[in-house]
């Protein structure tokens, strides 16, 4: 159909408007360089590149294809696991599937995937190493319990696969969980934020199989608790670096004290809106092993962690290559410390970049984030978020009004001219982010 050798592909690449997206097939263009021949299969793959591109109609020799000029991502499966089936696409081909991203398929009332759609894809991709099947923001109909069954029918075990993205997906069962270990004995990463099916069992009985996880997604699992987060910690405990814990509300100090001990190598560790933790648990973090490797700390919403200001000086002295910590405002109001030692503290932290301060007040003094923007972390802070909703005084009559005291009240207006250049002074960013819900 389409003759060329690999040194004339850009003449080819001319053809199509450049790329934009790279949503669903990333590899794709890997296929189009190392190909000779193209199938109309295989411009599909090639339409998977950017399914708003305007393929051109002279490379379809099929009359029924040459009136379509996109292919929308459904579609675009659709055409590659039927090239799968029918054996069409070359081996080498089929070695290039490295990366699928699954999230943006949508299936309609007249045109899904077929049911044994997983098991083709990893039947036929002996590489596929990276598969997103989120559910965010299409909910993934198709990615259910039964076509997991299929795998086990088959005694599929797909040995290459790394990272595993099944966010946000409702339709799994809890037997289904524990078998995902069998089918994907050496995941390095995997996702489970919001999927259903999520118990302590499942999770245990993955990190059994699956000892070298070095990121594991666990928020808003309500079903964990701290038997599951042992096994983690039991079995995980070599190579974990990033732990998601974020919205379990049955975690429990005991089980973040083991966390502690255990994984050594952890890097990051996601715990807001954990309401179960206190501020003990914390001075474990910082009194353990865990404390020379953490680099990102989440802590936003944990009503019962204070942070005091000897907790502040703990964390700044033992955890010495903290990047990245979030809390709420009054977190580090809440014992009514004088604020300029609450910022005294911030400034002993050493490698300190990026702090995110939630839920910040109507009146809270706009001076101490001015101060904490050009003298935490000792000058090597880089960028304070600070996050809020509507307040009151921006509102009149259902109007937008202007505050007269921009440098006391934290409004966009007051941050933009904080934000402006001083002569070379060395300050942090601050950067508001306002919620416009009221």
């Amino acid at each position: 159909m389409y003759n060329s050798h690999v040194a004339d592909s850009d003449a080819f690449f001319d053809q199509f408007r450049t790329p934009t997206m790279f949503s669903l097939f990333p590899d794709a263009l890997t296929v189009i360089v190392q190909h000779w021949t193209f199938t109309n299969e295989e411009l599909a793959i090639l339409a998977l590149v950017n399914h708003e591109a305007v393929i051109n109609p002279a490379l379809w020799t099929e009359p029924h294809l040459s009136n379509s000029s996109v292919y929308t991502p459904l579609q675009c499966m659709q055409t590659i696991l039927a090239s799968m089936k029918s054996r069409t696409l070359q081996i080498h081909t089929l070695d290039t599937i490295l990366r699928l991203d699954m999230s943006q398929v949508e299936e309609t009332l007249y045109s899904t995937l077929p049911d044994d759609w997983l098991l083709t894809l990893l039947q036929n991709a002996p590489k596929l190493h990276t598969l997103c099947l989120s559910g965010k923001k299409t909910s993934s109909p198709f990615v259910q319990s039964q076509a997991f069954r299929k795998l086990t029918n088959a005694s599929m075990v797909h040995r290459s696969m790394k990272h595993l993205d099944l966010s946000d997906c409702s339709d799994i069962r809890e037997p289904i969980l524990k078998s995902i270990a069998k089918f994907f004995p050496n995941l390095i990463s995997l996702n489970l934020s919001r999927t259903s099916g999520v118990s302590d069992d499942a999770v245990a009985m993955i990190v059994d199989v699956c000892q070298n996880l070095q990121t594991l997604n666990l928020s808003y699992c309500r079903q964990v608790t701290d038997q599951g987060l042992h096994a983690v910690a039991k079995f995980c405990r070599r190579n974990l670096r990033v732990l998601h814990l974020t919205g379990n509300l049955k975690i429990t100090n005991a089980s973040l004290i083991v966390v502690a001990r255990y994984c050594p190598q952890i890097e990051k560790l996601f715990l807001a809106e954990c309401s179960q933790l206190t501020d003990a648990a914390i001075g474990w973090i910082t009194r353990s092993n865990s404390s020379l490797s953490l680099r990102e700390l989440e802590l936003h919403r944990c009503d019962k962690i204070t942070f005091g200001l000897r907790l502040l000086e703990l964390l700044a002295e033992k955890c010495n290559v903290l990047e990245r910590l979030t809390l709420t405002y009054k977190q580090i109001n809440s014992q009514r410390d004088d604020l300029k030692l609450v910022m005294e503290a911030f400034r002993d932290f050493h490698a300190l970049k990026t702090i995110d301060i939630y839920e910040v007040p109507e009146h809270s003094p706009a001076l101490f984030f001015w101060d904490l923007a050009f003298q935490a972390s000792r000058g090597n802070l880089e960028t304070i978020n600070l996050y809020r909703g509507a307040f009151a005084s921006d509102y009149l009559l259902g109007n937008y009004a202007v505050a007269l005291e921009h440098d006391k009240n934290i409004s966009n207006q007051s941050v933009r001219k904080f934000n402006e250049p001083r002569n070379g002074v060395r300050k942090a960013t601050v950067k508001l982010f306002v919620d416009d819900i009221y």
